[in-house]
């Protein structure tokens, strides 16, 4: 394969991902904002309910499309060889994905912090908040309600991130998250890191990743929690 050959796989890989975590996440927030509304306004009128009941329906239709479109493109790619391109976010916008989740969702959504936070590689970090909404996504979706915890721990070379929900968890072998998974290994693969998926022991649905850390130079740990 020449190298311009690559280069267009490369780049049909990364917007098959972002295609999927940032279009797509915000699709199922527009969808679930919509039935949300729909059922949560006293008083609204069967003109209002039905139009609300239109705009989840489109962007579900939507999802669907856009997910056999993404099939397609994903036939022909490998492994993500090109760059991220444009303003990427980051650990620092990390609050605002979570409240983001919460006002569409209406659940509790927690996040957990311990060990000795600190600035991590841009690829990492890009990795783990895509990681973090395409679990809240799948929540979302597949777990209705269900409160969230995301845990960051920063160890002495590592940054071990757990996304619970207490849902039902998956109900057969199969994983229905399809390219999402796919996705989060990928993404994770790319930083030397590694993500596993399924039941967590106490129930619902987990996903854990691990990613490289610089050394930490700090003293003492300390733990924090945001709801």
């Amino acid at each position: 394969m020449t190298e311009w050959e690559n280069a267009a796989r490369g780049e049909r890989a990364r917007i098959v991902r972002e295609l999927h975590d940032v279009v797509g996440h915000h699709l199922s927030m527009i969808a679930v904002q919509a039935e949300t509304a729909r059922v949560a306004t006293p008083g609204m009128p069967a003109q209002g309910a039905e139009r609300l009941l239109g705009i989840g329906d489109t962007a579900r239709a939507a999802l669907t499309e856009m997910r056999r479109l993404l099939g397609v493109l994903r036939a022909d790619t490998g492994p993500e060889t090109g760059g991220e391109r444009g303003p990427q976010p980051d650990l620092r916008h990390l609050n605002d994905l979570l409240d983001e989740a919460r006002s569409a969702a209406g659940g509790s959504v927690r996040l957990v912090l311990s060990g000795f936070p600190r600035a991590l590689d841009p690829g990492v970090e890009l990795a783990v908040y895509r990681i973090v909404q395409e679990s809240l996504t799948n929540a979302r979706k597949h777990a209705p309600g269900a409160a969230v915890d995301v845990e960051l721990h920063y160890a002495d070379d590592r940054l071990h991130l757990r996304v619970r929900d207490n849902g039902p968890g998956p109900d057969t072998g199969q994983h229905p998250y399809g390219h999402g998974l796919l996705g989060m290994r990928e993404r994770a693969a790319a930083v030397a890191g590694d993500v596993r998926t399924g039941s967590a022991d106490v129930g619902g649905f987990l996903v854990a990743a691990r990613f490289p850390a610089p050394p930490r130079d700090e003293p003492e740990a300390r733990t924090e929690e945001s709801v």
